[in-house]
């Protein structure tokens, strides 16, 4: 297994960013992440404005790799996430859902045993997932603390140990590159934070030709999930409505209108986060729709 260390980190995702390793398809990488304050709060005497926005959100990378083209797929298949036992949540009144109602306040939160011991009163179990995963854009640099059609800070705590990423690759070799581990984190975002973590992440990279799926596009043991980030919300669920409706159009024997009947019936709109640049919403559909309409493309579901 190859490993990256989180000395080689970034806070955009651009063409122009050198890569720090190449890898073949099929390679698996522990890769070795800082928390989105690059572990710069370590006392809760460390408030958020002492931070500076130029050191939120690094990502460790980007990864190189081979053969990787233009208009091809990145498969990341994320078999573990390992957080530290400690993480971060700050709080600042001009952030968040409830802007003017809450103190600037850092906590630091322990993992006891798998567990969130958030005070003496609740403890719940964590849920790692990945915060900021994603590959260069073909155009301008985009900062790492938002998300687009790259990926980026999609926020989605679906993408956690287990579930597979598809990303588009815009240049060559797509130049992958994640961080801001959330140790726990609710839809919405809502404090602006999760439960911001130290990890490694262990991936297995795998290069499709051509893209089978829309991009940024999740599988799940149980549903598939076409993941969008516009200005509204509105926007972005309607662009990953869309995204989910044509996939079906375009992999089963079912028309527009069928298609967008399943989903009603079917599919669940989700916030992924609203607290950045861009909204991210997903459309979840359970995996046996599309067994139960023969499917046959080219990534199973």
């Amino acid at each position: 297994m190859l490993s990256l260390d989180a000395r080689s980190t970034l806070l955009t995702m651009s063409s122009e960013n050198p890569a720090v390793m190449t890898v073949d398809s099929g390679e698996t990488v522990r890769i070795q992440t800082l928390d989105c304050f690059s572990n710069t709060v370590t006392s809760e005497q460390d408030l958020f404005s002492s931070v500076g926005w130029g050191h939120v959100n690094p990502a460790t990378g980007p990864i190189f790799i081979n053969d990787a083209s233009p208009g091809d797929t990145l498969q990341i298949e994320i078999l573990e996430i390992e957080v530290d036992d400690e993480g971060t949540m700050t709080t600042h009144p001009d952030l968040g859902l409830l802007p003017g109602t809450v103190e600037e306040r850092t906590r630091k939160i322990p993992i006891v045993d798998g567990y969130v011991k958030f005070d003496d009163c609740y403890s719940f179990k964590i849920h790692p997932m990945i915060g900021v995963i994603g590959t260069a854009p073909k155009g301008d640099a985009i900062p790492t603390g938002t998300p687009f059609d790259h990926g980026g800070n999609m926020d989605t705590k679906e993408i956690s140990a287990g579930s597979t990423l598809y990303l588009p690759v815009e240049v060559s070799g797509g130049l992958l590159a994640l961080g801001d581990v959330h140790a726990a984190m609710g839809d919405g975002e809502v404090a602006v934070c999760g439960l911001e973590i130290p990890a490694h992440v262990i991936l297995k990279i795998n290069l499709l030709k051509g893209r089978p799926v829309p991009t940024p596009f999740l599988v799940t043991e149980s549903k598939a999930i076409s993941i969008a980030s516009r200005e509204s919300l509105f926007d972005a669920v309607q662009e990953s409505t869309r995204m989910m409706r044509d996939f079906l159009v375009k992999e089963t024997r079912l028309d527009a209108t069928e298609a967008t009947m399943l989903l009603s019936l079917r599919g669940d709109t989700r916030i992924s986060q609203v607290v950045d640049p861009l909204m991210t919403a997903r459309m979840e559909v359970p995996r046996d729709l599309f067994a139960a309409y023969e499917y046959a493309g080219a990534v199973e579901l």
